[in-house]
């Protein structure tokens, strides 16, 4: 039975977050069981939840399931990471297309406020804070969209082309980052998806190097998973849209 006063989808991403968590800090390794019984158990909720959550990551790459034998941490490899840079280079390109026409002057301010951001942290040697701020400056381009079928991809595909930070020279980043960010303010459609994709390809391509060479190991940004809440302000649930549609650096 799912906790009182919890709906359903928030208990689901509760979950399908801490699943993802683990995996992704290496918690969980590639090939492990996952014991959905213990896990709905540890995390107090019920095993149809935890069932949800783990057919969400299984089409994200991240869990495999097997017929007859259960479900089973992914293999992470750099050829699937690729993969997923190359779907977030056209999504990323046609969000800035279509940002283009719904911009308004606040919302290149505050794209700017953040490209600065990603900068400053980059410099002070914030990695984390800095991962998560590159990763919110390219999800508020595409809540700037519009297209609310683009932001649904993008928080399926974001898990694995966004989670993971290239190793790459901020200030040749912040560069095109303010790059596609003026071609959003010109209203320049075809020169900002330009940009943008590639921006997006130049981070895949770092990883193909890095792999090559064998020299290349995920570095994941990830968001703390926080308690459950039971706040509609605070619902884990809602769509990018909502998240970053305010005018907020």
């Amino acid at each position: 039975m799912e906790p009182k006063g919890i709906e359903s989808p928030t208990v689901r991403r509760f979950v399908r977050e801490e699943i993802q968590r683990r995996i992704l800090s290496g918690e969980s390794r590639p090939g492990e069981r996952v014991a959905q019984q213990c896990l709905a158990k540890e995390l107090g909720v019920g095993q149809g939840s935890v069932r949800e959550a783990l057919i969400e990551l299984q089409w994200l790459g991240l869990v495999d399931c097997v017929d007859r034998l259960g479900v089973f941490v992914g293999n992470l490899d750099a050829a699937r990471l690729c993969e997923a840079y190359e779907v977030r280079e056209f999504l990323e390109g046609l969000a800035a297309r279509r940002a283009c026409d719904h911009a308004s002057q606040a919302n290149v301010t505050v794209l700017r406020n953040i490209a600065n951001d990603v900068l400053a942290l980059s410099n002070e040697n914030r990695v984390e804070e800095m991962g998560a701020a590159d990763r919110a400056f390219h999800l508020r381009i595409v809540s700037l969209s519009g297209n609310t079928m683009l932001m649904r991809l993008a928080e399926g595909y974001r898990v694995l082309g966004m989670a993971v930070r290239a190793s790459r020279d901020p200030k040749t980043v912040h560069e095109e980052h303010l790059g596609i960010v003026e071609a959003i303010n010109q209203s320049l459609p075809d020169e900002a998806e330009k940009l943008a994709r590639q921006h997006v390809a130049e981070a895949r391509c770092m990883i193909e190097r890095l792999t090559a060479k064998n020299e290349f190991t995920p570095n994941w940004v990830m968001d703390p998973v926080k308690p459950m809440e039971r706040s509609s302000e605070s619902d884990p649930t809602m769509p990018i849209s909502d998240v970053l549609s305010d005018d907020r650096a």
